[in-house]
């Protein structure tokens, strides 16, 4: 879980690089998630005669883990790295209310109050810059802030869809995490006219970050999810966030203010407390 978190992230540092070598980041993550699938499909290539029996389940998971990804790894490459994770960690909370709407879990006493307090706390961080009020309330949120949310709540849904498919293979359920992510990404790019003007080498160089980088923070991280308590795996997966703000603030000078910490404290108190209490 540690292995996991930690390079979940640093997963900023080679979707920047590429992008900088000049392949843009829906290409990048067109090309990262081909290694990813390949990779992940050599390991799940045992439980192919599951996919029949299993195949709606199996595209519900990639096409929200796919809508996650996409949006997740654009925002680690526009915005603040610390912002975007700790937005995105508001995915505690949307799993409890997804849950309680699509699995018929029950709600916690402390949920409402979590809810509350963590919105608090996406208010704070989202409405840290008061200029862009100006432009209206929208104008206050960058589209890696709104990418962030979006990444968040499509994680949540996965995961409520992951517990619902708990018997299906877990190699199966890695690969349905990525498999949609290169078509999407790529029909994204050409619908939008991402040129692909990249030297010979970046190409390469994305499908090792899919097949090393993507395969192994995936692998490690599941693994984990599945063997260890709620509780503690949340916890656990909190070192993302400090990897992440300590590598931004570091190696990019993306420190966050006071308002964003306060902001970002209450995010994260909120969703380790359903986590916490939750059986």
């Amino acid at each position: 879980m540690l292995a996991g978190s930690a390079l979940w992230g640093l997963y900023w540092l080679p979707l920047r690089w590429l992008e900088q070598a000049g392949l843009g980041g829906l290409w990048a993550l067109t090309f990262i998630y081909i290694g990813a699938t390949a990779t992940l499909g050599l390991v799940a290539r045992r439980h192919w005669r599951a996919v029949a029996a299993a195949h709606r389940r199996l595209l519900g998971i990639a096409l929200s883990a796919a809508v996650s990804g996409i949006a997740f790894g654009l925002g680690m490459i526009e915005g603040q790295v610390a912002r975007v994770l700790i937005l995105f960690y508001l995915s505690p909370l949307w799993a409890v209310l997804l849950g309680r709407v699509l699995l018929g879990e029950r709600l916690l006493a402390v949920t409402v109050p979590a809810l509350v307090l963590a919105l608090f706390g996406a208010g704070l961080m989202l409405l840290s810059d008061l200029r862009g009020l100006d432009r209206g309330l929208l104008g206050a949120f960058s589209p890696a802030d709104l990418l962030g949310l979006v990444a968040g709540f499509a994680f949540a849904l996965t995961n409520v869809q992951l517990r619902a498919a708990r018997g299906l293979p877990g190699a199966l359920r890695n690969l349905a995490s990525v498999a949609l992510v290169p078509p999407l990404a790529a029909v994204a790019a050409a619908g939008a006219g991402t040129t692909f003007d990249a030297p010979w080498w970046a190409l390469p160089a994305a499908l090792g970050v899919g097949v090393v980088w993507m395969s192994s923070m995936i692998s490690a991280t599941q693994y984990g999810i599945s063997r260890l308590p709620l509780q503690r795996s949340s916890v656990l997966l909190l070192f993302e966030l400090v990897v992440g703000a300590v590598s931004a603030a570091w190696l990019a000078g993306e420190a966050l203010g006071p308002a964003e910490l306060a902001g970002g404290a209450c995010i994260v108190l909120a969703g380790l407390a359903v986590v916490w209490l939750r059986r």
